[in-house]
């Protein structure tokens, strides 16, 4: 009995042929003919230019030169069309106007604006008064009208967190020019810690 199916099996595999277990290769191979297939119909449809030939019996037409008139650009009130359209602020040269021998220089005179710090503002019945530190380490008081700076900085304006200082200056025409400068009121930051 074990022979006869033996012998059947054998039989039925050659009469359905061999079995394929790795039909995956038929895919593959179909799939890269499709691809193949593509490229040559995608390389061979594109459209090749054309190159246009005269024919040699034609003979070229030629064309009568009418006078050009002769074109000169005048300039004369144009703009320059390679000047930049946004010209740069020049910055007038101010010079400062020599200290009058009128008055003697105050304390706050031999320090220059930068080096001043505004650390407090005092106000009461008599106004306000500003506690200025100089880089000497020392402390000053400034009023209205007080000079500072070593171009005669006049204390214009003392506000609760600020200070305007009008220095004056004189520009290439020796015209007084006016310049304020703002000094905020330096508060000590707290660390947490």
């Amino acid at each position: 009995m074990r022979r006869l199916q033996l012998q059947r099996r054998v039989l039925g595999s050659e009469v359905q042929g061999p079995v394929s277990r790795r039909p995956w290769y038929a895919g593959v191979a179909l799939l890269l003919s499709l691809m193949v297939g593509m490229l040559v119909v995608g390389v061979s449809g594109q459209e090749r230019p054309l190159t246009s030939r005269v024919p040699p019996s034609v003979p070229p037409v030629q064309q009568t030169q009418e006078p050009v008139e002769d074109y000169r650009y005048d300039a004369q009130g144009q703009r320059d069309p390679l000047e930049p359209l946004l010209k740069p602020e020049v910055q007038e040269e101010l010079r400062p106007v020599p200290r009058s021998d009128a008055r003697p220089p105050g304390p706050l005179e031999r320090f220059d604006i930068s080096a001043l710090k505004l650390v407090g503002i005092v106000w009461g019945e008599l106004g306000r008064k500003a506690l200025i530190k100089g880089p000497d380490g020392k402390s000053y008081f400034a009023t209205l009208d007080t000079y500072m700076g070593k171009y005669s900085g006049k204390v214009i304006a003392i506000e609760n967190d600020h200070m305007v200082i009008e220095e004056q200056f004189l520009n290439a025409e020796d015209k007084v020019v006016p310049k304020t400068l703002t000094i905020p009121l330096r508060r000590k930051d707290k660390k947490e810690g």
